[in-house]
């Protein structure tokens, strides 16, 4: 369930830590972001607990970014054209044993001098462990609108998709019992510009009985974002 959380956070925070939704960052310029946000399952109060999430990102060249991401993950994404950028997010086995690939698009573009779309579509494939069992692939799809009220106010509202599209395999035996449902995440935020610095705050659900959210999960949080 945290894994699901995390995801869901990193979808809800796009203004802020969900960079695979808009344009890769200008050459020479850097980012470093965190956010932590918390999870309540229905009326328990814990819920999924608390989640922190930070990464970092660089442009070391025209139209090309890296970042690093939690989990020993690190990723790169090419601006091909100025709507549209594509990339790889690779994750390291550290501790363990199995890599994740994960191959990405993006596509955004302004609608209104003040609206502007982005989206996203990923998937992650997983490799076996020590044990021989993997996880399989993952799908994550999201769009998100951002409203500019002002140079230094946004509001952002989102959507995203996760579904495990196939089982997990404990050494070549297809576990039928691992797939969990699709998880839809909508979310609202607020974005603050002050100079270098960016302030925000969003609230979130996420809907999926079968993926273990009866009858769904809030989740709210906060982020911080300087850019260098």
């Amino acid at each position: 369930m945290k894994k699901v959380l995390a995801i869901a956070l990193l979808c809800a925070v796009s203004t802020f830590a969900g960079w695979d939704k808009f344009p890769v960052i200008e050459y020479g310029k850097g980012e470093a972001k965190v956010a932590w946000g918390a999870g309540r399952q229905g009326g328990n109060p814990g819920g999924d607990g608390d989640t922190y999430l930070y990464g970092i990102r660089y442009s070391p060249l025209a139209n090309l970014e890296l970042a690093a991401y939690p989990g020993y993950t690190l990723g790169a994404r090419y601006q091909v054209i100025p709507v549209l950028s594509a990339g790889l997010d690779l994750g390291f086995p550290l501790p363990g044993t199995n890599w994740s690939f994960t191959p990405n698009i993006q596509f955004s573009m302004p609608i209104t001098s003040a609206v502007t779309l982005g989206s996203n579509l990923e998937f992650t494939i997983y490799t076996e462990d020590n044990t021989k069992h993997t996880e399989g692939i993952d799908l994550e799809a999201g769009v998100e609108l951002d409203l500019g009220l002002s140079e230094k106010n946004t509001i952002w509202v989102s959507f995203d998709i996760n579904k495990q599209l196939t089982e997990d395999d404990n050494n070549g035996t297809k576990d039928k019992n691992s797939t969990k449902g699709i998880v839809l995440s909508p979310a609202l935020g607020y974005l603050i510009t002050l100079g270098n610095l960016n302030l925000g705050t969003f609230v979130g659900f996420n809907f999926g009985e079968d993926a273990g959210y009866d009858p769904h999960n809030t989740f709210v949080g906060i982020d911080a974002a300087v850019k260098f």
